[in-house]
C-alpha cells in the first residue's frame, strides 16, 4: 500500500478544504498508476485509436473541473474516485468505439510503453521484458469484467479490501475470494503463454 509521507497531512488537509491546487497534485502524484489502470483495460478496439495518455489526460480534466464538488474523505476513498472515473470513461470509449464501422486492422496499435506499465500489477518483479509485458496484457485481458476489476484495484490502484469491497458492492469477504480467484485465473492464462510470474 502507499505510505503517507508526515508532509501529506498538510495536503490532505487542503484538499478536505476544497482547495483545488492540492487535488491537483493528488491527481498528479497518482498519475503513473493511472496510466497504468487505463492502458491495460482500455481494450484493443480503443487503444488502436487513442493513446491511453490522452484517455489519462481527458480524464484528469474532467476530475478537475468536478474538484469544487468533491469531498475529500481521505486518501484512499481519493484513490477509489480517481480510478471510478477512469473506468468510467474507459466504458464511455469502448461503448463509442465500438459503435464505429472503421477498420482497425488499418490503425497502428500506439506504443503505451508497455513493460513499465504491466510492471504494476508485479511488485515482485522491477523490470518485466515486452513478450512478458504482452502476455500480461493479454491474459488480463482475457479475464471477466470482475476479475479484472479486483485485480486491478487491488494491484495498480493498491486499495484496501475494505474499499474495494464498498466499490464492488460486496462484502469484504467476498472480495478477498474474489481476488484468490481472479489470481489463479491469471496465472493460468500466463501459464498458457508460457509465462510463470511470482
Amino acid at each position: 500500500m502507499p505510505t503517507v509521507d508526515p508532509d501529506d497531512h498538510e495536503l490532505f488537509d487542503a484538499a478536505r478544504a476544497g482547495d483545488r491546487g492540492a487535488v491537483e497534485r493528488l491527481i498528479e502524484r497518482y498519475q503513473p498508476r493511472l496510466h497504468a489502470y487505463v492502458r491495460l483495460r482500455l481494450g484493443d478496439r480503443v487503444r488502436a485509436r487513442e493513446a491511453s495518455m490522452d484517455v489519462v489526460q481527458s480524464v484528469c480534466r474532467e476530475l478537475l473541473a468536478a474538484a469544487p464538488a468533491f469531498e475529500f474523505r481521505g486518501e484512499e476513498r481519493f484513490r477509489d474516485w480517481l480510478f471510478t472515473s477512469a473506468l468510467n470513461k474507459i466504458r464511455d470509449k469502448q461503448r463509442f468505439h465500438g459503435r464505429e464501422k472503421r477498420d482497425v486492422g488499418r490503425e497502428a496499435e500506439i506504443d503505451d510503453d508497455l513493460p513499465r506499465v504491466a510492471s504494476y500489477l508485479t511488485p515482485s518483479v522491477d523490470a518485466i521484458g515486452r513478450e512478458t509485458a504482452e502476455a500480461l496484457a493479454a491474459s488480463l485481458a482475457e479475464l471477466d469484467e470482475e476479475h479484472r476489476e479486483v485485480i486491478t484495484l487491488a494491484r495498480i490502484v493498491q486499495l484496501p479490501h475494505a474499499v474495494i469491497a464498498e466499490s464492488m458492492g460486496r462484502s469484504e469477504a467476498a472480495v478477498r475470494q474474489l481476488l484468490v480467484r481472479a489470481l489463479l485465473a491469471l496465472s493460468q492464462a500466463l501459464k498458457r503463454r508460457g509465462v510463470a510470474l511470482e
